[in-house]
């Protein structure tokens, strides 16, 4: 009986350990000297929202993980001349509650650059979290990238959504 308890807790570590080797997807935002890290799984949508500077209107710009790429989907905005700015090819469309929509061209990067404006609003939401630039990194510039970590290493680090 008490080897077979052994065999049980040795079996439960083993387990447990090769649960938290196990890589997670995650996106992270950093300046450099801190970081940002939240789970957002392959397919998963994210939204980058910020208040255009010309023409002072909210503009959605909506994303999609794509392995460890980040793929720009489409971009909403209650003033069309904020999508007639990006001069992409394709029809703006109405969406029916206000918005205006341009599907992007075909893209997907690694990374993105984002100069935080103190003035821009700007934030990434998902289903489950959201990250204000301004508030957890001030006037700088980061880098947004999707990536996979290693589960131990997040749970330590209490990085997991912070």
């Amino acid at each position: 009986m008490r080897a077979a308890l052994v065999a049980l807790a040795a079996l439960a570590a083993v387990t447990a350990g090769a649960a938290l080797a196990v890589p997670v997807p995650v996106l992270t935002v950093s300046d450099g000297t801190s970081e940002f890290v939240a789970p957002l799984e392959d397919g998963e949508p994210m939204r980058f929202s910020y208040r255009q500077s010309i023409y002072e209107v909210p503009v959605f710009e909506e994303f999609q993980r794509e392995g460890d790429r980040i793929a720009l989907l489409r971009v909403r905005s209650s003033d069309v001349r904020s999508i007639e700015y990006l001069r992409w090819d394709g029809a703006i469309k109405s969406d029916g509650d206000g918005l205006w929509y341009q599907e992007a061209p075909r893209t997907d990067t690694r990374e993105l650059v984002i100069r935080i404006a103190p003035l821009g609003q700007q934030r990434f939401t998902t289903a489950r979290w959201v990250c204000d630039l301004l508030g957890r990194f001030g006037p700088t510039v980061v880098r947004v990238r999707a990536e996979h970590r290693v589960f131990a290493r997040l749970l330590v680090a209490g990085a997991l959504g912070r």
